[in-house]
């Protein structure tokens, strides 16, 4: 008391310093400073003012004492295990399909630290908006979760942590979680402009094999020249002494933490070298999860693949592999693909819970095609892809499965391409005019080929399509609509030419897209049944798939030579049959890339054995074209393929070789080459 007087004299001497110029010329300079340094001491944050309750209250919630939380491992009223009820879900993500999905898949209550960290660091934020009552607004939304500290028996508190913790599961913070991933330097800046402000504090999330923790840092201290410790308030064992300790190099660079977790524990690299990480979640983030609900959840870029096995690998559209899982821990190396890591470590967890794995969770971009293959032989996969108002579930014998689920083209589709599987299969949609789940159960048909006529199921639009969905039971709703077929209603089968809505018969590619799917050759967009997209550029990864399956989609037998090359797809079995009719190298190909107009000739020149084009043959092509030399590399294939009619050129004077192939063009390339022939 004797100091905040003396503080406060201080801080009345500077003002009248202030008012006064006469007195403020003869003030000894140094004052000044120390009044400032010494009222920013006094208003300096500790870890009472993160502890909860701030105000009108002598109670201190702590995760040992917390009404409803617990300290140990909960359970419910019947004796069963614990799990954070769905109305916390929906409190988050509203009735959608992803909160289904993610309380489906939720396990058994594990602790609650993320959401009392971010409470913690909510109600420290928002205190001042405290009333006489102690009710604290603290959603910022009139009316919504007040808390009654002098009445912590009241569940509005215990509801309120409930949802912060479940909304770790926005892919805003599980973004964060990756994106800052053992980044020090910013974590100090980020904890230090928190200590400079006192506001916004920091969430720091801490990991180790097989668990993490959620705790707020609030003061940076330079404990030694190798040594900066962050002090923190964690929810689990709330004290003055607790901190995360950052260890310098000679150079003065962040290498490795540690922290003492629960006075018995040693978290860090140098104890768990491989399993260790340390990243951060700004104020501003972990604050719109709640207040901009559902806002935020509703235009998700991010999409969530749930699989039950321990090894397997995720392809794209493209046969490039994305994720690889070995023993359940995910590797990438895209920026933009990440594990899913959840916040939840009680008091006195052991330091490697020795639980069986319950799934990966993997966080991938959405408007994208993806193939799971799965690795464990004996295992059964089971598999689920989530966006915001759609998710498409399978539990299969099958050893891959491919999802393609995007609210933003009404699509929802998964497909299965080995002969003889036994699968189950549910979509499910919170979109309007759709149905809102659909099960299917079957067999595959036993096919002559898994590549030509795989099993597909599509919702899409409101209308539900299936390819090859013979000897299934289908449930929509409480109905059972057919056992045989999807043609009843407006649940139809698809047939081998598929109602493109973008390719208007008479058009310039309709007849070379109608044989090309009648030959299994396409199928159209990422599964729309609907659309072909003719005008999208064509890939080299399509064009080759497209070659592969006119050529009856032989299988190369030798290895492949490929660096992340999925050769159980489509894509990567085509590229393998390529290399081996020596159309690409390993070196050169690019599956993602455009394919050009000359490149896409050559393609088709090299299957026919480079036939050599001589004399007027040549010339006469030649001389015709402004952008095609005779010594240029694609010159044989180019005058090739204008004898033969499969191409003309863009122009009377032109064939742009550089020009980017669109879908449309490489059908009819290939109808010339082949379907106008019966060559294939």
């Amino acid at each position: 008391m004797a100091r905040r007087t003396l503080y406060a004299i201080l801080a009345w001497l500077l003002l009248v310093a202030q008012a006064a110029p006469d007195a403020m010329a003869g003030t000894v300079p140094g004052i000044e400073a120390y009044v400032r340094e010494a009222a920013a001491a006094e208003t300096e944050v500790t870890w009472e003012d993160l502890a909860f309750p701030f105000v009108n209250s002598d109670k201190e919630v702590t995760a040992k004492n917390m009404p409803g939380i617990g300290y140990e491992a909960c359970t419910s009223a019947d004796g069963k295990p614990y799990k954070i009820p769905y109305e916390r879900y929906t409190e988050i993500f509203n009735e959608t399909a992803q909160a289904i999905a993610y309380y489906n898949s939720a396990q058994q209550w594990k602790g609650s630290c993320y959401g009392m960290a971010v409470v913690a660091a909510l109600l420290y934020q928002h205190q001042r908006q405290v009333n006489q009552t102690g009710m604290l607004p603290v959603s910022g939304k009139p009316g919504e979760l007040m808390v009654d500290f002098d009445n912590l028996e009241n569940d509005e508190l215990v509801k309120f942590i409930e949802a912060i913790q479940v909304s770790q599961q926005d892919s805003i913070i599980q973004h964060d979680y990756a994106k800052n991933k053992d980044r020090y330097d910013d974590l100090v800046s980020e904890v230090r402009a928190f200590q400079r402000s006192k506001d916004h504090p920091v969430l720091i999330a801490i990991g180790m094999t097989g668990q993490a923790h959620a705790l707020i840092g609030y003061k940076v201290v330079e404990y030694s020249e190798t040594e900066t410790r962050i002090m923190v308030y964690d929810c689990n064992l709330p004290g003055p002494d607790r901190w995360i300790t950052l260890e310098k190099d000679r150079q003065g660079h962040y290498f490795r933490w540690y922290y003492r977790m629960n006075d018995n524990q040693d978290w860090g690299p140098r104890y768990d070298e491989k399993g260790s990480w340390i990243s951060y979640v700004p104020y501003s983030d972990f604050y719109q999860t709640w207040i901009n609900r559902p806002d935020v959840n509703g235009n998700s870029k991010e999409q969530l693949l749930t699989i039950n096995v321990a090894n397997a690998f995720v392809t794209d559209e493209y046969g490039e592999n994305k994720v690889e899982i070995k023993d359940g821990v995910v590797y990438t190396s895209e920026t933009d693909v990440y594990p899913m890591v959840e916040l939840a470590v009680t008091a006195d967890a052991p330091l490697v819970p020795q639980v069986e794995s319950t799934g990966v969770y993997v966080w991938l971009p959405t408007g994208h095609q993806y193939t799971v293959v799965n690795r464990d032989e004996e295992a059964t996969l089971e598999a689920t892809m989530v966006h915001v108002k759609q998710y498409a579930t399978v539990t299969t014998a099958a050893r891959s499965v491919t999802f393609y689920v995007d609210d933003a083209h009404n699509l929802n589709a998964v497909e299965l391409g080995e002969p003889g599987a036994r699968y189950e299969i549910e979509l499910y949609s919170t979109l309007p005019n759709t149905e809102r789940v659909a099960q299917l159960r079957g067999t595959t048909t036993l096919m002559v080929s898994s590549d030509s006529n795989p099993l597909s199921f599509v919702q899409s639009d409101g209308v539900l399509y299936g390819d090859n969905v013979n000897n299934a039971s289908l449930v929509v709703g409480e109905n059972e609509i057919s056992s045989s077929s999807l043609k009843e209603g407006a649940h139809e089968k698809v047939d081998n030419y598929l109602p493109f809505t973008d390719v208007a018969q008479g058009s310039a590619y309709y007849d070379a897209i109608s044989w090309a799917v009648e030959q299994n050759i396409t199928k159209g967009t990422s599964y729309n049944p609907k659309q072909f997209s003719p005008n999208n550029p064509c890939k080299h990864s399509h064009i080759l798939t497209f070659l592969w399956r006119a050529n009856r989609s032989p299988i190369y037998e030798g290895s492949n030579p490929f660096k992340d090359l999925n050769a159980q797809s489509d894509f990567g079995k085509a590229a393998l049959w390529a290399y081996g009719k020596e159309m690409i190298t390993p070196e050169k190909y690019d599956a993602s890339r455009p394919c050009t107009r000359s490149e896409a000739v050559t393609y088709l020149w090299k299957l026919a054995k480079s036939p050599a084009i001589r004399g007027s043959a040549l010339t006469d092509v030649l001389d015709n074209f402004t952008d095609v030399s005779t010594d240029s590399e694609y010159a044989q294939a180019v005058a090739w393929a204008v004898n033969l009619g499969i191409t003309k050129g863009t122009t009377e004077t032109t064939f742009s070789p550089d020009k980017t192939c669109t879908r449309g063009q490489i059908v009819t390339f290939l109808y010339r080459c082949y379907g106008e022939t019966d060559a294939a």
